[in-house]
């Protein structure tokens, strides 16, 4: 998902469409970590609450595959002239090192809030900077630790998808239900769409089949997601259904699968308008900082916001929940702003590598004069 990954070596048209994904798929994902927390069943389908599971469950929830089939594309298109062995090295400091440096500030964060009273155990601190063994601090950031596993196992997924391709994609969604791998990954579907944009990226399928009638495409699987969510609402045994097991897992990877065509076809539709995709395609040098920041931003604003909403009502609290992306999205861009005036090293860092340049910024935040002055040059 980093965007130091480059495009040029990728037609111009599916460039633009990865583009619009991510940042479309990252905004939608703040939905799935913004309060209320909680997977109680709404008790109508008519009020704020209803309208919170639904927006959760079909733009949130369902937005995360498809940047793990991004993930696997561009390995695949941009590990075939590099070589596996100098795509790795990319992958810590694309991977890793924001992994780590994200967890490490909000673990600053935290004792400084506390006074020193959330000060982590020292056994704890490797689970809670890279997640080697549990969620990290931060815990969307699994992403990252999980699609760094999958950028290790590029090379014998590929060597699975040439020579035995059925199978492999056969023993992952297996994977994906069973949970076969233990605590290896975090989300077991992680490596099925992974492997997936591999073989999109090595040409071992095509997405001809959704593309050939895209409206049709979008409606069936869009159709899945409304149907999904609206389970609550019609099934007696819900909460038995969605505990923890197969059967929930099945369920998740149908939602996962539709939410990956869905969002596809969304931004292969919003890339063939040139006004609307410019206006998403902007904020894509950004978007990675904006992924890596929204847990951290969501819990300093909802300090302020969580009790105000309580105070004025469900309205008020529908309310904070509907403005949560744009409100991430502004915070997160003032920020990478004021970064990158003040420590540009560390902003490369936090983001992967990548250096917004005057340009970028400009078109990112044309209201915001200081922050598009030149930002000092960094080797």
């Amino acid at each position: 998902m980093s965007n130091t990954i480059g495009l040029n070596s990728i037609g111009r048209s599916t460039s633009k469409v990865i583009a619009v994904s991510r940042v479309l798929c990252i905004l939608c994902v703040i939905y799935a970590h913004t309060p209320p927390y909680g997977d109680a069943v709404p008790r109508t389908l008519f009020g704020g609450e209803a309208v919170i599971w639904i927006l959760r469950e079909t733009l949130g929830r369902s937005s995360v595959p498809l940047l793990s089939i991004i993930s696997g594309y561009l390995a695949a298109r941009v590990a075939a002239p590099n070589g596996f062995g100098r795509t790795l090295r990319k992958k810590v400091l694309t991977l890793l090192v924001p992994l780590v440096l994200w967890n490490a500030i909000a673990i600053l964060i935290d004792i400084v809030f506390s006074l020193g009273a959330k000060m982590p155990a020292a056994d704890a601190l490797p689970r809670l900077l890279t997640g080697i063994d549990g969620f990290p601090r931060l815990m969307p950031l699994y992403f990252l630790r999980d699609i760094f596993l999958c950028s290790l196992s590029a090379p014998l997924l590929l060597m699975g998808l040439r020579r035995m391709r059925w199978l492999l994609l056969s023993s992952l969604l297996a994977n994906a239900v069973w949970n076969l791998d233990g605590p290896l990954f975090l989300a077991s579907a992680i490596p099925l769409f992974y492997t997936i944009g591999l073989g999109a990226g090595q040409k071992c399928w095509q997405a001809r089949a959704i593309l050939r009638r895209p409206g049709l495409s979008w409606s069936l699987a869009a159709g899945v997601l409304v149907i999904l969510a609206m389970l609550p609402f019609v099934m007696t045994d819900y909460s038995a259904l969605r505990a923890d097991g197969p059967a929930n897992a099945a369920l998740l990877i149908v939602q996962r699968g539709a939410g990956a065509v869905t969002f596809c076809l969304t931004a292969v539709a919003i890339a063939g308008k040139e006004q609307l995709a410019s206006a998403f395609a902007r904020f894509e040098p950004v978007i990675f900082f904006v992924f890596c920041s929204h847990p951290l931003i969501i819990g300093l604003v909802w300090i302020v916001l969580g009790p105000a909403s309580v105070s004025l009502g469900a309205n008020a609290a529908l309310a904070a929940f509907l403005i949560a992306p744009p409100l991430v999205l502004a915070i997160a861009v003032l920020a990478a702003g004021i970064l990158r005036q003040m420590v540009p090293r560390l902003l490369r860092l936090l983001m992967a590598g990548k250096r917004i340049t005057d340009a970028q910024m400009a078109a990112i935040t044309p209201p915001l004069a200081p922050l598009r002055r030149k930002a000092p040059e960094i080797s």
